[in-house]
């Protein structure tokens, strides 16, 4: 599990769950699957002293579970959304694309393609993100934010996520 706060002008990893939300800006849990198995119960509890509120039950059991469709749902506390994300298949694409016939060539392509449930859950000041256990999508965004703290870009300063909304959406487009 990662943690991070993101505010407008600074990003920073944090070693545990604060006891209380920073002032300004937000907290992103980034966490596998298996990781929020096992920190479920600390991670509910430190939503419940941050927001008031935990997720349910229900919406639980959607971020564990591996093989859900993309879907959207909402409280009056969070917005979930179960994104599939696409990802290279165990068969190499290249092998046997050369062979056969325009059909057998696509049906091998397709087959090369899989997909792969990321979950998360967007409240006003706390991102949580569940993660397949071989995604490399929150490593690549923590690295991310944080040259974009220490660097420029050509266009001028790079824009720190400004929200929770912000920061999961600018994931699902990548």
């Amino acid at each position: 599990m990662r943690l991070f706060h993101v505010a407008h002008d600074r990003f920073a990893e944090l070693s545990e769950l604060p006891p209380s939300l920073p002032p300004g800006g937000f907290v992103w849990i980034g966490t596998t699957r298996d990781e929020f198995t096992v920190r479920q119960a600390d991670i509910q509890a430190r939503l419940h002293a941050w927001m008031g509120a935990q997720i349910v039950d229900l919406h639980v059991s959607d971020l564990l579970n591996p093989h859900l469709p993309s879907h959207y749902d909402y409280t009056s506390w969070y917005d979930l959304l179960v994104f599939r994300r696409l990802s290279a298949g165990t068969v190499a694409l290249e092998e046997g694309l050369a062979d056969g016939g325009l059909a057998t060539r696509t049906r091998r392509a397709l087959a090369a393609i899989e997909t792969s449930a990321v979950g998360f859950a967007v409240f006003d000041r706390v991102l949580l993100t569940v993660h397949p256990g071989d995604c490399t999508v929150r490593d690549y965004f923590a690295q991310r934010l944080a040259e974009t703290t220490s660097a420029t870009e050509a266009r001028g300063i790079a824009r720190m996520p400004a929200s929770p909304a912000d920061l999961m959406l600018r994931m699902v487009n990548h």
